[in-house]
C-alpha cells in the first residue's frame, strides 16, 4: 500500500508549490511512506492522465490540479481535503490507512519482588 502524491515540479504558482511542500512535510513528519509522481515530467504522461481522470475538479477550474493524493489507485482527495483532515486528526482515515499504534518510551523500574502464593496482595520481606 503506497500513498501517491501527484505533484508538478514545474509551476509558477507559489500557492500550489506551498501546498505540495505542506503535504510532503506532513507525511514525512507522520513517518508515512509516500511516492511523489511528477506530472510535469514527459515520462509520466500516463500518470497525469490517470490523476486527471480519477480526481475531482475544483470549482473554477477545467482540470484537477496538484497536489492530488491517492492510496495506490484509490482517490483520497486534494489539498483542501488533506488539510481539513490533518486539522481534524483524521489523516490516517483520509489516507485509507489503519492508524499507527502509538508506542510509549516509558521505562519500568522493579524495586522488589512480590511473594508468590500469598493472598491479599501482601508482600513478604
Amino acid at each position: 500500500m503506497v500513498i501517491k502524491v501527484y505533484i508538478s515540479s514545474v509551476t509558477g504558482n507559489s500557492k500550489m508549490r506551498k501546498q505540495q511542500q505542506h503535504v510532503q512535510s506532513t507525511l514525512e513528519s507522520f513517518k508515512i511512506d509516500f511516492e511523489n509522481i511528477d506530472i510535469s515530467c514527459p515520462n509520466n504522461e500516463e500518470d497525469k492522465k490517470f490523476m486527471r481522470a480519477n480526481s475531482k475538479t475544483p470549482e473554477g477550474s477545467t482540470v484537477p490540479l496538484p497536489p492530488q493524493i491517492f492510496n495506490e489507485e484509490e482517490y483520497c482527495g486534494d489539498y483542501e481535503d488533506f488539510d481539513l483532515n490533518v486539522e481534524d486528526n483524521l489523516l490516517y482515515e483520509f489516507l485509507k490507512m489503519a492508524p499507527q499504534k502509538k508506542t510509549s518510551e516509558a521505562s519500568v523500574t522493579v524495586t522488589g519482588e512480590e511473594s508468590k502464593g500469598e493472598e491479599g496482595g501482601e508482600t513478604t520481606e
